[in-house]
């Protein structure tokens, strides 16, 4: 009897554990990497000991996990038939995450937990970007002196976790507002003026800051939610409408950033500057070595081996960063590297994720970051991106799991 109440009292205190982990997961996502990394871990631990493997069977009906081991088996059987270097390492690496995406699905975690990961996501991100604008207005101008290991900034007016790149923070309150504009068709009454202050707080932010990824997230997902308003509300889609054209308006006359970038883009396309682009020309010489070898193009050339075919094939990326290790588009990086198939099995993992959502009260808003992680992608390859990765696969849990 005693050992009875030992095993019940380890599982009640395990569980317990894991629903604060993951609570606290949400919490950490948006201020530090190596935050998120010991919970990852300690989710993981919590996993292998709750020992329930029998729930393994429920994901036989989780119509993304197929393509997903796809992708996992090419990038396998592509390091065999690749030249194996260290990019092919740090591939798995990073696509490791993605791991956790059936893991989260098999945790079992209680309702109340989803509801309290998306406030924690949320608050975390009130955080930093309250520090972010007290700097930009100069209330914060010692806090780098002070704290340097916590946080950095950009262009000497942002501030943002020492952990993030500036885009990827960028990202994170795109993925926000999009929460916070279902929180306001959901909430009536005086609570819903704290929300529009919030929201009015994260879209200065935004478009104040540099990162033009999290504007193209945030634009993009306005212009979608006044087309599906229209249809049923026209009166509401004229506001979102109208709400796009101010923040445009204002962001472009007030916000040097966004205005610096506007002018930036619309110069490039203007003229023969887009030959000077680094983005430009990668894309351009990934897609004429996809074309050179058409026989590749089933399997892929192999997993990391993309810097060292261009290295081989154009001169001038002898002289480009080594950091630049994919095309920044994660659609072209899977088809070089891992070929059609991997192409096809990427579309459909996506695919099958937003069909996931379809049965949601909330689906428009919990689909619309499967467009919007999807729309990144042809920007950058944010599959193999940390931190957007897994602040992806936690919000689409919720998603999954929310009501």
């Amino acid at each position: 009897m005693t050992g009875l109440n030992t095993n019940k009292f380890y599982q009640i205190l395990i569980n317990r554990i894991k629903n604060y982990s993951f609570v606290l997961l949400g919490f950490s996502i948006p201020i530090s990497i190596s935050l998120t990394y010991i919970i990852l871990f300690l989710l993981l631990a919590q996993f292998i000991l709750d020992k329930d493997y029998q729930k393994i069977k429920s994901l036989k009906k989780e119509k993304w996990l197929l393509p997903l081991i796809l992708i996992f088996v090419l990038y396998i059987l592509g390091s065999i038939d690749g030249q194996f270097s260290s990019d092919t390492k740090e591939v798995f690496k990073r696509l490791s995450v993605w791991l956790f995406l059936p893991i989260f699905f098999l945790m079992d975690l209680k309702k109340e937990s989803y509801s309290k990961g998306i406030f924690s996501f949320l608050i975390s991100v009130f955080l930093i970007v309250i520090m972010s604008v007290f700097n930009q207005l100069g209330f914060t101008a010692h806090i780098f002196e002070y704290f340097p290991f916590l946080f950095k900034n950009s262009q000497s007016i942002t501030l943002y976790p020492s952990t993030h790149l500036y885009n990827y923070h960028n990202i994170l309150v795109a993925f926000s507002l999009i929460i916070c504009f279902y929180f306001f068709k959901k909430l009536a009454g005086p609570k819903i003026y704290p929300l529009i202050l919030f929201i009015v707080l994260l879209t200065f932010s935004l478009f104040s800051e540099a990162g033009r990824a999290g504007q193209i997230v945030f634009v993009l997902f306005l212009i979608l939610y006044s087309i599906d308003l229209a249809v049923k509300k026209k009166r509401e889609s004229i506001y979102v409408i109208f709400f796009l054209i101010v923040t445009l308006f204002t962001s472009y006359n007030y916000s040097p950033n966004f205005n610096y970038r506007v002018n930036e883009l619309v110069l490039k396309f203007q003229s023969a500057e887009k030959n000077n682009d680094y983005r430009y020309n990668f894309w351009k010489s990934t897609l004429s070595k996809i074309c050179e070898k058409p026989t590749k193009n089933l399997i892929g050339h192999g997993t990391g081996s993309w810097r060292s075919e261009m290295n081989k094939s154009f001169d001038y990326y002898n002289s480009v960063d080594e950091n630049h290790t994919t095309p920044h588009n994660n659609y072209l990086y899977i088809f070089f590297e891992i070929g059609i198939l991997g192409l096809v099995a990427l579309s459909y993992f996506f695919y099958a994720m937003y069909c996931k959502l379809k049965n949601k009260v909330h689906q428009f808003f919990s689909r619309n970051l499967v467009i919007s992680y999807t729309a990144l992608m042809l920007f950058d390859s944010y599959m193999l991106i940390f931190i957007i990765s897994i602040a992806y696969i936690y919000l689409f849990s919720i998603s999954v799991n929310y009501e």
